[in-house]
């Protein structure tokens, strides 16, 4: 007996050192960062960046991978049904991991459940803007002006259930509007129409919009954020133009599949977060119009449930569905 007792302490001591020696050596190879996205686009663009400075740091390649398809869901399935060691890692976005479950329906990975947080990298808030013709300029005569023609304005989006998408039905949501979405393949696509009046109004990443309203080319009512946006300071957030409750943003965040331990989890939060906050890495993704967050692994889980209540409720009160 004492010698069946004594056997499993070792086995228990041998698992613990082991565990604590592979965080301690964490990382010992590369780390895949996975882009469930074609090369050249934003997600791909803050990866890189991120990817770069992270691989200084720890001595180790950390090699960007394209995996695209399915709206970005072959990327995060292939993350999610990879070994939980730490050495495979998604830059995930809003789309893929709070608006597909209740957009899609059935979708081959639970976001909640199969997916290990790390760290939210970046924000960005959209702006709504619309072409200088139309006869408002506030949130409210916008507002107004959609409500007096119900169902027969249309507005543009980058794509069914994209960050442009989902902001316009939480304005739809929360302002009792009825307007009509047409989508278009990406932001770049969809701005001209509004530039050219064809479509009166859209909500644009900030970074996205930025040139086009400092030309005039596009009037800017607000933005969705909490605050004001660096880029856009004289623009109103969407609560100070008068809409309640509205707060919201396309975001990136850093996880890896579910099970990860918890101090490589640890290890992987402090390095990706020290990169983010590199005054040059940090320069490059201001640089480009968006803001660096850099969170907690709880804090991440956190705003993954409630990203993922929120549009579960926007998306069935608006009766929408992606088919």
């Amino acid at each position: 007996m004492f010698q069946k007792i004594l056997s499993i302490l070792v086995g228990v001591a041998f698992a613990l050192g082991a565990a604590t020696a592979s965080a301690q050596d964490f990382p010992s190879k590369p780390i895949q960062l996975v882009v469930a996205y074609a090369p050249g686009g934003t997600t791909d663009t803050i990866a890189r960046i991120i990817a770069g400075k992270l691989s200084e740091q720890i001595g180790q390649p950390v090699v960007v991978e394209n995996r695209p398809g399915g709206t970005g869901q072959v990327g995060s399935q292939y993350v999610a049904s990879s070994t939980p060691d730490g050495y495979t890692l998604q830059i995930a976005t809003q789309t893929t991991h709070a608006v597909a479950p209740s957009l899609y329906g059935e979708i081959p990975f639970d976001p909640l459940k199969d997916f290990t947080p790390i760290t939210l990298a970046v924000f960005s808030p959209l702006a709504l803007i619309v072409n200088p013709q139309l006869p408002v300029n506030s949130v409210s005569e916008l507002i107004a002006y959609v409500k007096e023609r119900p169902g027969q304005v249309s507005y543009a989006t980058g794509g069914t259930g994209d960050g442009s998408h989902m902001a316009a039905l939480f304005f739809n949501n929360l302002t009792g509007i009825d307007s009509v979405a047409i989508p278009h393949q990406g932001e770049g696509p969809a701005i001209p129409q509004v530039v050219g009046g064809h479509l009166p109004y859209m909500f644009c990443s900030v970074p996205t919009a930025a040139s086009f309203i400092e030309n005039g080319q596009v009037r800017a009512l607000g933005v969705t954020g909490s605050t004001r946006s660096p880029k856009l300071p004289d623009v109103p957030t969407m609560a100070e133009a008068g809409v309640e409750g509205y707060e919201m943003g396309t975001w990136w965040g850093i996880f890896g599949p579910a099970g990860i331990p918890a101090d490589i989890v640890e290890k992987l939060n402090a390095e990706i977060v020290k990169a983010l906050n590199d005054p040059a890495t940090r320069e490059k993704i201001v640089g480009l119009g968006y803001e660096v967050r850099g969170s907690t692994a709880k804090e991440l889980a956190d705003y993954l449930v409630v990203e993922n209540e929120r549009w579960a409720k926007v998306i069935k009160e608006q009766g929408f569905t992606a088919n």
